[in-house]
C-alpha cells in the first residue's frame, strides 16, 4: 500500500520562520550599580587611581600647664589600577546579511554588550576574596536566618553605615531564604494584604526584597568554586567595600571590511576594580 506521508511529500511542506527570535537568557548583572564608582577621575587619561586613607585620631587627657600631645599619623593609600581591557566582536558577511530575515547586526550587538557587562560584573564579584572580615555560613549548607544576622553583625562591628548595604546571593539561596517563614508569611510581617516583602521600583528587577533593612539581590553570576561540596561565595557588601572605575564605558564600533565583504563589529571596555574597604563586606558561604 503506497501512502503519501510527510516524509514522501516533504518537498511540499514549508518551514515557517518566526518574525521574532529567542535570545539566550542573560544573567542578572547587579554588582556595578552597588559599588563605589571612580569613573569620572579617569575619563580623560591615567592608568592608576590612588585613594588616600584617613585614620581615626585618639584623645589624650590634658594636664594643666603642659602642652598638648600631638599625633603623628602615617597614612596609606588604596591603589585602583585601570588594567582591564576586554572586547567582544563578530563579523557578518554580506550574503548572510542580505538573505537573513533578521537584523543580525543589531541582535548580536546587544549580545556583545551583554558579554562586556557580564565580565565587569564577574570581576567585581570575584573581589569577595579581598574581605578581611570573618566569613559566615558553611559551604554546601543553605543560608539561615542566623547566618544573615551574623553577617550583618560583622559590618556593624566595623562601624559600617547602615545605608548602602546589599546582599548579593545565588538564586538557590534566595529559594532557601523564601522557605524561612518569618520573611514571607503575613502573620510574621504584619502585612496581610502584602504577604511578601518584594519591593517595586525602577531599580528592583533583580531585587527580591529587604531583610532586616538590607536589600537582597540575586544573580547566577555569583562565583562558585568546584569542590565537594560546591563552594558558593555569596556576599553582604557596603557600597565602599569594592571600587570600580570605567575609563571607557562599553563602546560599539563597526566598520565594513572589503576583503571579507563583511561588517566587523567590536564592543570594548577599559576599567579597573579593587577592594576598597576590605572590612566593608562579608562572604556568606553556602
Amino acid at each position: 500500500m503506497a501512502n503519501i506521508t510527510t516524509t514522501t511529500a516533504a518537498v511540499f511542506l514549508p518551514t515557517i520562520w518566526s518574525v521574532e527570535t529567542v535570545r539566550a537568557t542573560e544573567m542578572a548583572l547587579v554588582a556595578a550599580g552597588l559599588v563605589k564608582r571612580y569613573d569620572a577621575l579617569v575619563q580623560a587619561r591615567g592608568q592608576t587611581i590612588s585613594i588616600p586613607n584617613i585614620s581615626n585620631l585618639t584623645v589624650t587627657a590634658k594636664t594643666a600647664n603642659s602642652d598638648v600631645t600631638t599625633q603623628a599619623v602615617t597614612e596609606t593609600a588604596t591603589t585602583l589600577n585601570i588594567n582591564k581591557w576586554y572586547e567582544s566582536s563578530f563579523e557578518i558577511e554580506d550574503m548572510a546579511s542580505v538573505q537573513s530575515n533578521y537584523d543580525l547586526r543589531s541582535e548580536y550587538s546587544e549580545k556583545a554588550g551583554y558579554a562586556i557587562a557580564k565580565q565587569v560584573d564577574t570581576d567585581l564579584l570575584a573581589l569577595y576574596s579581598t574581605f578581611t572580615t570573618t566569613a559566615q555560613g558553611n559551604y554546601g549548607v543553605d543560608i539561615s536566618d542566623a547566618v544573615l544576622v551574623a553577617s550583618i553583625l560583622q559590618l556593624n562591628l566595623q562601624d559600617m553605615p547602615l545605608e548602602n548595604r546589599a546582599f548579593i546571593i545565588h538564586p538557590n539561596q534566595l529559594a532557601a531564604i523564601m522557605k524561612i517563614d518569618k520573611f514571607v508569611k503575613a502573620d510574621y510581617l504584619g502585612e496581610y494584604q502584602s504577604p511578601t516583602p518584594v519591593k517595586k521600583g525602577p531599580n528592583s528587577r533583580y531585587m527580591w526584597g529587604e531583610i532586616y533593612g538590607v536589600p537582597v539581590y540575586y544573580t547566577t553570576n555569583i562565583p562558585q568554586t568546584a569542590a565537594t561540596p560546591t563552594q558558593t561565595h555569596n556576599v553582604l557588601i557596603h557600597k565602599e567595600a569594592w571600587a570600580l572605575a570605567l575609563q571607557q564605558a562599553p563602546r560599539l564600533q563597526a566598520a565594513y571590511w572589503l576583503p571579507s565583504l563583511a561588517w566587523k563589529v567590536v564592543v570594548d571596555v577599559i576599567y579597573g576594580v579593587t577592594g576598597l574597604r576590605t572590612y566593608g563586606g562579608v562572604e556568606v558561604k553556602s
